[in-house]
């Protein structure tokens, strides 16, 4: 079983199609597939939403993301689990992909190159570039990310003292996890069977650089103001 945790906080504009695109992700799997939202103390009906399309729902207090995703991996049954922002559409295959590169016993987790849901020069520059020069690093970005459960419970889940980068630091940990059995973390890029779509909203409203400017110190995992959250604002904002 894959369990899809999908953590969300006042997203009742978008988890109704993230959902839906997770489910038509299941069909083409064909396996068994579990729907996981965490209700992350929302104002909204995010919650009633996610209920009436079938997930079960999971409420955590504490707004942040980190403890979030724990709580949803908390419940989860699957032997896998795959990671989704609320405002993320999954298409095609790419669930086919995480089971297939876990069933081989030589990955440990990953992540995929993901494209924002802007037109022109923006979403090239950010499907291509940006997803490439990640890959060369091995690193995974925070809309989709999967691994093992064991695994996961292993390297002790999201670190909650985090704010932001916590997808950064886990993936580090389960690194460190898979040398020591030989398996490898790895990304799934682009093909013609499958897009991760991601929202630009925060494109959209703070512009490139501002979020460059916004976010330059998640580049710095031993960052002590990724333990602050009023240095990670900017993901914690109102939409």
């Amino acid at each position: 079983m894959i369990s899809v945790v999908i953590p969300a906080y006042n997203e009742a504009d978008f988890i109704e199609d993230t959902i839906l695109s997770a489910q038509a992700a299941a069909l083409e799997y064909g396996g068994p597939v579990e729907f996981i939202v965490v209700d992350n103390n929302s104002t909204d009906n995010t919650a009633e939403i996610a209920r009436s399309l079938g997930a079960q729902v999971v409420f955590e207090p504490v707004n942040q993301i980190a403890r979030a995703r724990n709580a949803g991996a908390a419940v989860a049954s699957g032997r896998y689990l795959v990671f989704v922002d609320a405002d993320t559409r999954l298409q095609g295959d790419i669930l086919c992909k995480v089971a297939r590169n876990l069933a081989t016993g030589k990955v440990i987790g990953g992540g995929a190159w993901v494209e924002p849901d802007s037109k022109g020069f923006s979403r090239l520059l950010f499907k291509y570039l940006v997803n490439f020069v990640l890959s060369l690093k091995n690193v995974s970005v925070g809309p989709f990310l999967y691994c093992e459960r064991d695994a996961f419970l292993s390297a002790r889940g999201f670190d909650e003292q985090m704010y932001a980068a916590e997808e950064f630091a886990l993936a580090q940990h389960m690194k460190a996890e898979g040398r020591k059995g030989n398996k490898t973390w790895k990304i799934i890029r682009h093909a013609k069977g499958h897009r991760i779509v991601t929202s630009s909203r925060r494109l959209g409203r703070f512009g490139g650089l501002g979020m460059l400017f916004s976010n330059i110190h998640l580049l710095w995992r031993s960052s002590k103001k990724l333990r602050q959250k009023d240095q990670c604002s900017f993901w914690y904002q109102a939409r």
